[in-house]
Protein backbone atom coordinates (compact mmCIF):
# COMPACT_ATOMS: atom_id res chain seq x y z
CA UNK A 1 0.00 0.00 0.00
CA UNK A 2 2.68 2.56 0.93
CA UNK A 3 4.46 1.89 -2.40
CA UNK A 4 1.27 2.82 -4.25
CA UNK A 5 0.92 5.95 -2.15
CA UNK A 6 4.56 6.85 -2.76
CA UNK A 7 4.10 6.53 -6.53
CA UNK A 8 1.02 8.77 -6.38
CA UNK A 9 2.82 11.26 -4.15
CA UNK A 10 5.81 11.35 -6.53
CA UNK A 11 3.46 11.77 -9.51
CA UNK A 12 1.77 14.76 -7.86
CA UNK A 13 4.98 16.07 -6.29
CA UNK A 14 7.90 15.16 -8.57
CA UNK A 15 10.43 16.99 -6.39
CA UNK A 16 9.22 15.05 -3.33
CA UNK A 17 7.54 17.96 -1.59
CA UNK A 18 3.96 19.15 -1.36
CA UNK A 19 3.89 22.90 -0.83
CA UNK A 20 1.17 24.71 1.08
CA UNK A 21 -0.05 26.73 -1.89
CA UNK A 22 -0.37 23.56 -3.99
CA UNK A 23 -2.28 21.79 -1.24
CA UNK A 24 -4.60 24.75 -0.71
CA UNK A 25 -5.33 25.01 -4.43
CA UNK A 26 -6.00 21.27 -4.75
CA UNK A 27 -8.17 21.21 -1.63
CA UNK A 28 -10.18 24.25 -2.70
CA UNK A 29 -10.76 22.77 -6.15
CA UNK A 30 -11.82 19.42 -4.67
CA UNK A 31 -14.48 21.10 -2.51
CA UNK A 32 -15.91 23.25 -5.27
CA UNK A 33 -18.85 24.68 -3.31
CA UNK A 34 -18.60 26.85 -0.23
CA UNK A 35 -16.88 30.04 0.82
CA UNK A 36 -13.43 30.25 -0.78
CA UNK A 37 -11.81 32.10 2.12
CA UNK A 38 -13.02 29.56 4.69
CA UNK A 39 -12.00 26.61 2.49
CA UNK A 40 -8.53 28.07 2.16
CA UNK A 41 -8.30 28.65 5.92
CA UNK A 42 -9.22 25.05 6.65
CA UNK A 43 -6.85 23.76 3.96
CA UNK A 44 -3.99 25.72 5.52
CA UNK A 45 -4.84 24.31 8.92
CA UNK A 46 -4.92 20.74 7.61
CA UNK A 47 -1.61 21.36 5.86
CA UNK A 48 -0.09 22.63 9.11
CA UNK A 49 -1.05 19.41 10.90
CA UNK A 50 0.91 17.44 8.30
CA UNK A 51 3.89 19.83 8.15
CA UNK A 52 5.44 18.72 11.43
CA UNK A 53 8.75 20.52 10.93
CA UNK A 54 7.00 23.77 9.88
CA UNK A 55 9.11 23.93 6.70
CA UNK A 56 6.23 24.97 4.45
CA UNK A 57 6.52 21.67 2.61
CA UNK A 58 5.24 18.19 3.37
CA UNK A 59 7.50 15.35 2.34
CA UNK A 60 6.33 11.79 1.86
CA UNK A 61 7.28 10.79 5.42
CA UNK A 62 5.20 13.60 6.95
CA UNK A 63 2.34 12.78 4.61
CA UNK A 64 2.36 9.11 5.59
CA UNK A 65 2.61 9.86 9.31
CA UNK A 66 -0.40 12.15 9.08
CA UNK A 67 -2.41 9.69 7.01
CA UNK A 68 -1.48 6.83 9.33
CA UNK A 69 -2.72 8.76 12.35
CA UNK A 70 -5.96 9.61 10.58
CA UNK A 71 -6.70 6.24 8.99
CA UNK A 72 -5.16 3.67 11.31
CA UNK A 73 -4.24 5.56 14.44
CA UNK A 74 -5.40 4.78 17.92
CA UNK A 75 -8.10 6.92 19.46
CA UNK A 76 -5.42 8.92 21.28
CA UNK A 77 -3.45 9.51 18.04
CA UNK A 78 -6.61 10.67 16.27
CA UNK A 79 -7.47 12.97 19.16
CA UNK A 80 -3.97 14.46 19.14
CA UNK A 81 -4.34 15.10 15.41
CA UNK A 82 -7.76 16.68 15.97
CA UNK A 83 -6.33 18.86 18.74
CA UNK A 84 -3.63 20.07 16.38
CA UNK A 85 -6.31 20.79 13.81
CA UNK A 86 -8.44 22.79 16.27
CA UNK A 87 -5.45 24.73 17.65
CA UNK A 88 -5.56 27.29 14.84
CA UNK A 89 -2.73 29.49 16.06
CA UNK A 90 -0.51 26.57 17.12
CA UNK A 91 0.03 27.85 20.66
CA UNK A 92 -0.73 24.51 22.32
CA UNK A 93 -4.22 25.44 23.48
CA UNK A 94 -7.71 25.52 21.99
CA UNK A 95 -9.69 28.62 22.90
CA UNK A 96 -13.43 29.06 22.47
CA UNK A 97 -13.01 31.12 19.30
CA UNK A 98 -10.80 28.49 17.68
CA UNK A 99 -13.22 25.68 18.46
CA UNK A 100 -16.18 27.64 17.10
CA UNK A 101 -14.29 28.54 13.92
CA UNK A 102 -13.38 24.91 13.28
CA UNK A 103 -16.94 23.73 13.98
CA UNK A 104 -18.21 26.26 11.45
CA UNK A 105 -15.64 25.20 8.87
CA UNK A 106 -16.51 21.55 9.36
CA UNK A 107 -20.21 22.31 9.04
CA UNK A 108 -19.61 24.16 5.80
CA UNK A 109 -17.64 21.22 4.42
CA UNK A 110 -20.43 18.84 5.37
CA UNK A 111 -22.99 21.08 3.69
CA UNK A 112 -21.04 22.78 0.88
CA UNK A 113 -24.10 24.13 -0.89
CA UNK A 114 -25.37 25.92 2.24
CA UNK A 115 -26.12 29.58 1.72
CA UNK A 116 -24.71 32.32 3.96
CA UNK A 117 -28.17 32.62 5.51
CA UNK A 118 -28.26 28.89 6.30
CA UNK A 119 -24.77 29.08 7.77
CA UNK A 120 -25.84 31.97 9.98
CA UNK A 121 -28.73 29.85 11.30
CA UNK A 122 -26.33 27.22 12.65
CA UNK A 123 -24.23 29.79 14.51
CA UNK A 124 -26.29 29.58 17.72
CA UNK A 125 -26.43 25.74 17.82
CA UNK A 126 -22.68 25.56 17.16
CA UNK A 127 -22.07 28.09 19.94
CA UNK A 128 -24.04 25.79 22.27
CA UNK A 129 -21.88 22.85 21.20
CA UNK A 130 -18.75 24.92 21.83
CA UNK A 131 -20.01 25.96 25.27
CA UNK A 132 -20.90 22.39 26.18
CA UNK A 133 -17.49 21.14 25.07
CA UNK A 134 -15.76 23.74 27.23
CA UNK A 135 -18.06 23.13 30.19
CA UNK A 136 -17.22 19.44 30.07
CA UNK A 137 -13.53 19.54 29.16
CA UNK A 138 -12.04 22.71 30.63
CA UNK A 139 -11.31 21.19 34.04
CA UNK A 140 -9.25 24.09 35.38
CA UNK A 141 -11.72 26.71 34.09
CA UNK A 142 -9.07 28.85 32.37
CA UNK A 143 -11.07 29.22 29.15
CA UNK A 144 -8.72 27.14 27.06
CA UNK A 145 -8.19 23.45 26.49
CA UNK A 146 -4.79 21.86 26.86
CA UNK A 147 -3.95 18.70 24.94
CA UNK A 148 -4.36 16.58 28.09
CA UNK A 149 -7.79 18.04 28.92
CA UNK A 150 -8.94 17.58 25.34
CA UNK A 151 -7.76 13.97 24.92
CA UNK A 152 -8.91 12.76 28.35
CA UNK A 153 -12.22 14.59 28.18
CA UNK A 154 -13.17 13.51 24.67
CA UNK A 155 -12.19 9.88 25.36
CA UNK A 156 -14.63 9.83 28.30
CA UNK A 157 -17.53 11.37 26.38
CA UNK A 158 -19.04 9.16 23.63
CA UNK A 159 -20.92 12.00 21.94
CA UNK A 160 -17.81 14.18 21.73
CA UNK A 161 -15.70 11.25 20.59
CA UNK A 162 -18.16 10.52 17.79
CA UNK A 163 -18.13 14.16 16.72
CA UNK A 164 -14.32 14.31 16.63
CA UNK A 165 -13.94 10.97 14.87
CA UNK A 166 -16.48 11.92 12.21
CA UNK A 167 -14.93 15.34 11.82
CA UNK A 168 -17.99 17.45 12.17
CA UNK A 169 -21.23 18.43 13.64
CA UNK A 170 -23.98 16.19 12.35
CA UNK A 171 -27.40 17.12 13.59
CA UNK A 172 -27.62 14.13 15.93
CA UNK A 173 -24.34 15.01 17.63
CA UNK A 174 -25.34 18.67 17.93
CA UNK A 175 -28.64 17.61 19.54
CA UNK A 176 -26.85 15.27 22.01
CA UNK A 177 -24.43 18.01 23.01
CA UNK A 178 -26.91 20.89 23.42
Amino acid sequence: MSEEWMKEFEKDCPDGFLREDEFVAHYSDYFSAGNQRRKEALAKQIFRTFDKDASGCVDFWEFMCGMSALLRGTTVEKLKWAFSMYDLDGNGYICTTELLNVLKLMHELRYPSATEEELEKVQAPLEKVRDRVFNELDRDGDGRLELREFVEGVRKNPALLKMVEEGGDDDCTVQRLK
